[in-house]
């Protein structure tokens, strides 16, 4: 008889877009998941009716919140096997000239303090994974080698993201592996003309939009290949090289 516990994934930004399709993946492989979101009545997450599916509500702009999520997680599970941070916020530069810095101050609660805050208060349990090992992964983008000047705030947080995915590679090995993955066109945001759509296309090697299934197959793959930690992912159809 197999005892052994179901993996655990915790999961920022499940709401929509890559967090709900991971949920709902994740679900379907018989993990646990433990997510973390504004409003777990909001959207298709609150439709989801499956008991191994943990909703816990948190605002990563506040500083309580994140620690009541912290110790919500802590009580939910003692182990976990995969932190998956994908909550983001994808805003030109000019949508906040009116106040630029609380703009800026968002940016770097999501995108930088939120996964250091979770890294260092989830270490412990990453390293009682079930699996061979625990696992972070950081969702970042193609612009932090090659940033958007409309969006360089955006970039530069997305950069820092990724310097935390490298120094907690370090300090987490070996039982804890640390990588980030960096995506590009995978699904256009409703906002996306056709003609921008078009353009952003053409600028990409493979000129077709790649989906969640392309973002869900590299985690997979990270997961799988027990050889990879500080590694930097691309699943961009080749936009980088545009």
């Amino acid at each position: 008889m197999n005892t052994q516990p179901n993996p655990v994934a915790v999961i920022t930004g499940a709401s929509r877009r890559l967090g709900l399709h991971m949920t709902q993946s994740f679900l379907q492989q018989g993990w646990q998941v433990i997510v973390l979101t504004r409003d777990c009545g909001a959207g298709e997450l609150a439709n989801i009716d499956n008991p191994n599916l943990t909703c816990i509500e948190c605002d990563a702009l506040n500083d309580e919140s994140v620690s009541a999520a912290i110790g919500s997680i802590r009580q939910a599970t003692q182990h976990v096997d995969l932190l998956l941070h994908n909550a983001s916020i994808y805003e030109k530069d000019q949508q906040h000239q009116s106040d630029p810095v609380s703009f800026y101050n968002d940016l770097y609660a999501i995108h930088m303090k939120l996964p250091a805050r979770l890294n260092t208060a989830l270490a412990d349990l990453l390293k009682e994974s079930v699996r061979e090992q625990g696992n972070i992964i950081h969702i970042t983008d193609i612009y932090v080698a090659n940033p958007n000047p409309e969006y360089a705030l955006y970039c530069s947080t997305k950069a820092g993201s990724e310097n935390l995915m490298l120094s907690f590679a370090k300090r987490l090995a070996p039982t804890v592996r640390v990588n980030a993955i960096q995506p590009g066109p995978v699904k256009f945001l409703p906002e996306h003309s056709s003609d921008d759509q078009s353009k952003v296309l053409a600028e990409t090697l493979l000129a077709v939009e790649g989906g969640f299934e392309a973002l869900e197959k590299a985690i997979y793959a990270i997961l799988d290949n027990h050889y990879m930690t500080a590694s930097v992912v691309r699943v961009d159809g080749g936009r980088a090289m545009a």
